[in-house]
């Protein structure tokens, strides 16, 4: 018969020496400033895109043959010119991600008794 093994976590230290003592890696903790210098390049980001000039996608060139369609009148060609756009894309991109690999768990899963015969 096997016995399953307790979960336990690390006791938080008692005082603020032994804390700090704990490598970087250990410590999940961002500072404040990081999160300042954060919101700052963000910022800056934003209020960049005001000011660059965007070259038009999807734009068939002369000499190319006619065969391809135009399309520099399309929906994505046109939306790729909105403010923010390229920011909200990103931020989808990656919630679908998330998403998509939370339901891919679903089916990847180990069972519960996976490393039970293990040593």
């Amino acid at each position: 018969m096997t016995t399953k093994k307790k979960a336990t976590r690390k006791k938080a230290p008692a005082n603020k020496a032994d804390a700090k003592a704990t490598p970087a890696q250990d410590n999940p903790h961002l500072s404040p400033r990081f999160w300042k210098i954060m919101w700052i390049l963000c910022g800056t980001t934003v209020l960049l895109e005001l000011f660059v000039h965007r070259h038009p996608h999807f734009v068939i060139e002369k000499g190319e043959p006619a065969t391809l369609p135009d399309m520099s009148n399309s929906v994505l060609a046109t939306m790729s010119n909105w403010f923010g756009f390229y920011g909200v894309y990103g931020l989808l991109a990656c919630v679908g991600s998330v998403l998509f690999a939370k339901g891919l768990s679903v089916f990847l899963k180990a069972g519960e008794d996976y490393y039970d015969g293990t040593p």
